[in-house]
């Protein structure tokens, strides 16, 4: 039963003071359609997109130098790479620069404060945030929705062009690696060029392979031809019947072929003939200057090559992200929700009346002066 009179206490409260809780809720319910239609109408422009993957910018996969699977989404990591770039200092300043908001927003620029006020405001109309598909969702407000949704695809170009620019630095810097060791080596592979041209004159080998194969075919010969003209002088030299003649032509031969086999075993100073004697102690020395020159020349064109590659892929424009949908102009404004602005207000107003009704009901009983007058020092 008690409960039941508390209950019936406070709706006679209630009934008693019907008038006055109308009156309330009927000023708060005219004050706040007065307060929400002085408010402005923001418009929401939203482009999604996701991150593209930074092993497009690879060149071995761009000129098709691997068989891996190309992915052309990125990984979470590239996910939160371009969040964090979204919402970065530099692109809420380009905004800033690129659209006036000091001016859009009605902000002194002048100010100590001024970019800070800029940015916070911007902050509150701007949200770039990764959604429930993993994906990132870039959305600005504005009272214009042409500008809404022209400022939230510049953002989303910005955020694209910074995380390019992240990764052609990246490519940059090893391009100036490139060019310092191409250089270095360009020098290196002058001076082995160098001094195998002294070499090669000193020793006059030139081409180890034929030449070699040359002096062996050429001792060869003379060597053959000696054993013939000896054995052929000394069948024919004591016989009779044989004219002088031939047998001087034959020891003429002979002679010419000793000499021959003497010049190709001992070097002529005075002659720039190779001698084998020469090509054996200079084989060892051009052989492997030769090699080393074949060696630089093979990783300098390796090097020019991979060079050439990297800065295809620096100059070839690779998107850091791919758009999924483009901000389009909103036909409908995001905010403010007058009805629920009227709504909440008459409800607030109602509560807190009831509320203090029952405060006053409850209390008015009690005699406050002589409460007061108790508490107070005699």
């Amino acid at each position: 039963m008690s409960q039941r009179d508390s209950l019936t206490g406070v709706f006679r409260s209630i009934y008693r003071w019907r008038k006055t809780i109308r009156n309330i809720c009927l000023i708060v319910l005219v004050g706040s359609i007065g307060f929400s239609l002085l408010l402005d109408n923001y418009f929401k422009a939203t482009t999604i997109f996701y991150p593209a993957s930074p092993e497009l910018a690879n060149p071995e996969l761009i000129f098709g130098y691997t068989s891996q699977v190309t992915q052309y989404f990125g990984s979470d990591r590239d996910l939160d790479r371009l969040d964090e770039i979204a919402n970065s200092n530099e692109v809420i300043d380009f905004m800033v620069r690129k659209f006036g908001l000091y001016e859009h927003y009605d902000i002194d620029s002048t100010s100590l404060k001024g970019q800070f006020k800029v940015r916070e405001r911007f902050r509150k109309l701007y949200a770039a945030q990764k959604n429930k598909n993993d994906a990132i969702e870039l959305s600005i407000e504005d009272t214009d929705p042409k500008m809404a949704a022209m400022m939230a695809n510049a953002a989303r170009d910005k955020v694209n062009e910074i995380a390019q620019r992240l990764i052609k630095g990246s490519q940059q810097k090893l391009l100036a690696t490139f060019e310092d060791n191409i250089s270095r080596k360009t020098e290196e592979l002058e001076l082995l060029g160098d001094s195998l041209r002294i070499l090669q004159s000193r020793y006059n080998i030139y081409s180890v392979s034929e030449q070699g194969e040359q002096l062996s075919t050429q001792l060869a010969r003379a060597e053959s031809e000696i054993v013939r003209s000896k054995a052929r002088l000394e069948v024919l030299e004591n016989n009779p019947l044989i004219p002088r003649d031939t047998i001087e032509y034959i020891k003429a031969n002979l002679r010419a072929y000793q000499r021959e086999r003497q010049s190709l075993m001992q070097p002529d100073p005075q002659g720039d003939n190779l001698s084998i004697k020469q090509f054996n102690t200079g084989l060892p020395k051009v052989s492997v200057l030769t090699d080393l020159h074949f060696q630089a020349r093979k990783q300098l064109s390796y090097d020019k090559e991979r060079y050439n590659q990297i800065k295809a892929a620096y100059n070839t424009d690779i998107p850091a992200l791919q758009v999924v949908e483009v901000a389009e102009k909103p036909l409908l404004k995001s905010r403010p929700k007058r009805s629920i602005i009227v709504i909440a207000s008459v409800v607030a107003a109602f509560m807190f009346s009831v509320l203090g009704i029952l405060v006053a009901e409850a209390y008015r009983d009690f005699n406050w002066k002589e409460i007061i007058r108790a508490d107070e020092p005699a």
